[in-house]
């Protein structure tokens, strides 16, 4: 957990480069009693993540956390604001989650708490640097994933700690977790070279959900190791449900892409992008109402394989019913922009034609 400075800056400049874009809104549905709505977000100006529960659709713009009401899509406040007082945030909020009653936000290296209502509760700073994977309050603990960096100057895999009240590590549960892609070279550097880079890449994230820890690894297929509160394994959710081949084309299609990026010259012009044969078994999680929504990158008509999953781990259904295009690249960093509420799937995109970000509930 060495580098701290080093680490936020690495986290920084990934963020920076991400270029969310407008995201499609295809979508098929199966005969529901309730219909698909969209809603307009006039409030909206950067959006970057967003996170239903209760009732709730909470959503991190560039400066503060707005609140809409799930059925209506009415607005009802903001929480936060930008700055470094007490329930400021000194960047764009993080990672939000909402867990035992309480709205806990990711902000540089602290995790800010507030009440649903929005109240400033307080905050702690994060122990080590925890790139995407998030650090959360878990029953009387906390569990983290952080790296560490190397006598070469190489961040290492993250892994599983538990943590106690006072952010003290206290147990080790989980091993190395797949690594993300590598950091952007630092501006004016000059490369000596293309370095190869894999485009498709294996899925890790991590939810904890009723006070335990589901950890997800598709190095092993769809595969969720569950722990309790003080990282002691529960049990292991594990299925194979076939490979899914990268298509011919697929490397083509993604190098022209890039190349039409504003960041070719800075960045992908000096990669060697490489893929795999298969992608990961899933590409995605969520959980919602006792059911895990898995998703996986086998592909109909424009939409996703969702696999549904009881907290145990039985599949109750499979079907093709999510509308975004993973990336799979940074699987992990597709879960800021998608949730699950009420067995349906919620998340923004940008009608080009009205100017204005939409909300979409299917």
């Amino acid at each position: 957990m060495r580098n701290h400075k080093k680490g936020l800056l690495f986290v920084f400049a990934t963020i920076c480069l991400i270029d969310f874009g407008p995201i499609g809104s295809a979508w098929a549905l199966r005969p529901q009693d309730n219909p698909s709505r969209i809603f307009p977000l006039p409030e909206v100006e950067r959006p970057h993540q967003i996170c239903v529960e209760n009732g709730n659709v909470y959503i991190a713009d560039e400066n503060d956390i707005l609140v809409y009401d799930f059925r209506e899509g009415r607005f009802l406040k903001r929480i936060g604001k930008k700055g470094q007082g007490p329930g400021e945030f000194s960047s764009r909020p993080g990672r939000m989650t909402v867990l035992s009653g309480r709205l806990s936000v990711e902000n540089s290296e602290r995790l800010e708490f507030f009440s649903l209502d929005g109240d400033y509760i307080n905050g702690i700073v994060e122990p080590g640097f925890q790139g995407f994977l998030p650090f959360l309050p878990v029953g009387k603990n906390y569990v983290g994933f952080p790296m560490e960096w190397l006598d070469d100057g190489s961040p290492s895999p993250p892994a599983g700690w538990i943590y106690d009240q006072t952010l003290k590590p206290q147990k080790k549960f989980y091993a190395d977790l797949p690594m993300g892609p590598p950091p952007p070279p630092p501006p004016g550097s000059v490369s000596s070279g293309k370095t190869d880079v894999l485009m498709v890449r294996d899925f890790a994230d991590a939810i904890v959900d009723s006070g335990k820890i589901y950890v997800a690894d598709s190095r092993k297929g769809l595969f969720i190791s569950v722990f309790n509160e003080n990282g002691d394994l529960l049990y292991k959710i594990r299925h194979s449900l076939g490979k899914v081949k990268v298509p011919r084309g697929y490397l083509d299609a993604l190098i022209k892409e890039r190349q039409a990026s504003k960041y070719w010259n800075s960045i992908y012009a000096h990669q060697n992008p490489i893929v795999p044969d298969y992608f990961p078994d899933f590409v995605g999680f969520k959980i919602d109402a006792g059911r895990i929504y898995a998703v996986r990158p086998a592909e109909k008509d424009g939409l996703y394989e969702v696999v549904v999953l009881d907290l145990k781990g039985r599949i109750l259904e499979r079907g093709f019913r999510f509308p975004l295009k993973p990336d799979f690249e940074m699987p992990a960093r597709k879960s800021f922009l998608y949730d699950v509420e009420e067995n349906r799937f919620v998340w923004f995109a940008y009608n080009d034609a009205k100017e204005i970000y939409e909300l979409h509930i299917h």
